[in-house]
């Protein structure tokens, strides 16, 4: 008791609290070092927030000048599942997740919506043993929507790229939430739409193999049905996260599998991340704001690293992970070393792949957060909590239902470096913490940005200080101005009634010149089972002044008088 009790307490009181700073400096210097390494915060691009150019407006689609449409995603992604089931869903399938990406359309970098067509079992017209497993084997292909324009009733342009990507119809038999569903193809049914599976299944043709089928899932129709054939094969475990976990049991996945596009085929991307508890100095972190499928939720750690990617074919379920380090993951290399046939080299990566993938979202989640706390210089601003930042609270995305959550990471094209363009997450960060609402300030300290390019990083546009700076916007405030708007708050009155409700699109900061302008679509949908969303307009708040217009380029030249 004296020695593990009472020695301990005493030395804290007597000795540590009456010169804290003095005795733990040395000890937040090795914290703030561990914790920026465990969590890969060591090589943060930090430039200021602000333009060289007053007369530059990036993410100009037309190349002339013109300020059309900026690449600005309109419709927010939580609306956009249940709205393309309605415009462009089929029989026995469902769209359960929408992703968004960037492509080359036209020879221009755009932001496009992807929706796999997912097979579903509660959406087959008739069921049984033979229509879940050998009929309605396969989603419908890809639904691929232009994020930044709508079609002429404002809707969401489900035909303005169909065809262009040729994957509209091609069978997915390896999707997201397909747990515990298997299909057998090959039998004397025919499949959905007439589909041909063309991979390599498991050999169903004996009897053995059926009956070790029927005991691992307990059902003996695999055993006494006379619909398989010799030539019948096994499709198992087709879910993205179930297929990967199998593989490699050791990684902790991502929460949300996406969807790419090359050359006429599917690919399913899936992060995989390698945790430990046991970095020496580094924060622990209670992982929070991540998907409750993700394989980090509520998790505590002190060590998180992107570890691997990995690739499986949505038609054939052929599947790669491949290591994402350049051999500076320890935890890696161990299983590495227990299973040295199963990760692949980065150089391997398919160049296909390269240009289209994303910032591994769950470690962004942690990172962005992990940001406010340690983008400081020094053990003592640490210590003392000046420069304290904390994500920033969301802007309310229906009318009357503010929301004190953090803001999510938007997907844009913006600033990255100097003055080059590319896709990234963007999330706000704010003065204060958030662990102490009281201390913090409704203003834009920084933008941390994630670069999607599979060789970059992330970046912190930080907003000047000073008694000569203006304040920048925070989202909560630039909502208040839309919603403050006289014209806009009648509108709103007219449209929120009768069977129809307003929301909002994704708050998106863009830079127009010497200005941050942050733009944010006006949606409406209706009120029924089955909403379609609908685009009034675009809002463009800058400096509380606010303009609403058909397109983000035309809200802001109204705002800037460009």
């Amino acid at each position: 008791l004296a020695v593990l009790v009472v020695l301990p307490s005493a030395t804290e009181r007597f000795v540590v609290a009456p010169a804290e700073a003095e005795r733990q400096l040395w000890s937040i210097e090795d914290n703030l070092d561990a914790t920026r390494a465990a969590f890969g915060l060591d090589e943060v691009d930090i430039e200021p927030l602000v333009l060289a150019s007053p007369d530059d407006v990036h993410g100009d689609v037309n190349g002339d000048g013109a300020v059309d449409a900026l690449r600005v995603p309109l419709f927010d992604l939580a609306m956009m599942a249940p709205a393309l089931q309605v415009l462009s869903g089929t029989t026995a399938t469902r769209i359960v997740d929408v992703d968004i990406d960037r492509y080359d359309i036209d020879g221009i970098e755009r932001p496009v919506f992807l929706a796999a067509r997912s097979a579903s079992r509660t959406d087959l017209p008739e069921s049984g043993w033979v229509q879940e497993h050998l009929v309605y084997t396969h989603g419908d292909g890809v639904v691929v929507v232009p994020a930044d324009v709508t079609d002429d009733d404002g809707r969401p342009d489900v035909g303005a790229l169909a065809g262009t990507f040729d994957v509209d119809h091609d069978p997915i038999y390896f999707g997201a939430d397909l747990d515990g569903w298997y299909a057998i193809v090959g039998t004397q049914r025919t499949q959905l739409g007439g589909a041909e599976f063309n991979g390599n299944g498991i050999d169903l043709g004996g009897f053995g193999s059926r009956l070790v089928l029927s005991l691992a899932v307990g059902e003996s129709q695999p055993v006494l049905s006379s619909e398989l054939t010799a030539d019948s094969e096994l499709l198992y475990r087709r879910s993205i996260s179930e297929r990967v976990g199998a593989l490699a049991p050791f990684l902790s996945l991502d929460g949300d599998p996406y969807p790419i596009i090359t050359d006429g085929r599917i690919t399913w991307v899936l992060d995989g991340y390698t945790t430990a508890t046991t970095y020496p100095s580094a924060q622990f972190v209670t992982i929070a704001g991540v998907p409750a499928t993700s394989g980090l939720a509520g998790r505590e750690v002190n060590y998180l690293h992107a570890a691997v990617k990995a690739t499986v074919d949505a038609e054939t379920g052929e599947t790669h992970l491949y290591r994402m380090d350049d051999g500076d993951d320890p935890v890696l290399d161990v299983w590495a070393r227990i299973y040295p046939e199963l990760l692949e080299p980065l150089d391997q990566f398919p160049d296909a792949l390269r240009s289209l993938v994303r910032y591994p979202d769950d470690l962004w989640a942690v990172q962005s957060t992990l940001l406010g706390r340690y983008h400081v210089d020094s053990a003592e601003q640490l210590f003392n909590g000046t420069g304290r930042w904390a994500v920033s609270a969301a802007a309310a995305t229906t009318v009357g239902e503010p929301t004190t959550s953090p803001a999510p990471p938007v997907d844009q094209f913006t600033v990255l470096a100097g003055n080059s363009d590319g896709f990234a997450s963007v999330r706000p960060l704010g003065p204060g913490s958030a662990s102490n609402p009281t201390s913090t300030r409704d203003e834009l300290a920084a933008l941390a940005v994630a670069d999607h390019d599979l060789a970059g990083g992330i970046h912190l546009r930080v907003a000047a200080v000073g008694p000569d700076a203006v304040p920048l916007l925070s989202p909560q405030v630039a909502q208040s101005a839309i919603d403050a708007d006289p014209e806009i708050a009648r509108a709103i009155t007219l449209l929120n009634a009768n069977g129809s409700k307003v929301q909002f699109g994704p708050m998106t900061p863009v830079f127009a010149g010497d200005r941050l302008v942050w733009v944010r679509a006006i949606i409406v949908t209706g009120t029924g089972s089955s909403p379609a969303p609908r685009l009034f307009g675009v809002a463009a708040v800058s400096n509380g002044a606010v303009a609403v217009e058909g397109t983000a380029g035309e809200a802001i030249a109204a705002l800037t008088g460009s």
